[in-house]
């Protein structure tokens, strides 16, 4: 089974969408079953969508910035419920 170290450093680095089946497999059921990683996971795959999003609209001003923070501090406090 993997470790919350080994599946945070998947998910920061992206190598968890290159993974076997077997490993993907263990990926996913640690997520499932570990509260910590599965809102790590959440919380970089927010601030990725919202970089894509100011880089596609050409964007990283001030607004856009204050937009990513709330959204992360969104998915902070939603997931302490």
């Amino acid at each position: 089974m993997l470790k919350c170290r080994q599946v945070t450093r998947l998910v920061a680095t992206d190598d968890y969408k290159e993974l076997g089946l077997l490993k993907k497999a263990e990926f996913k059921i640690h997520l499932l079953m570990c509260n910590h990683c599965q809102r790590y996971f959440s919380q970089i795959k927010s601030l990725g969508c919202e970089a894509r999003e100011a880089a596609k609209n050409n964007e990283a001003g001030p607004e856009q910035l204050n937009r990513m923070e709330n959204n992360i501090m969104e998915g902070l406090n939603g997931s302490e419920n």
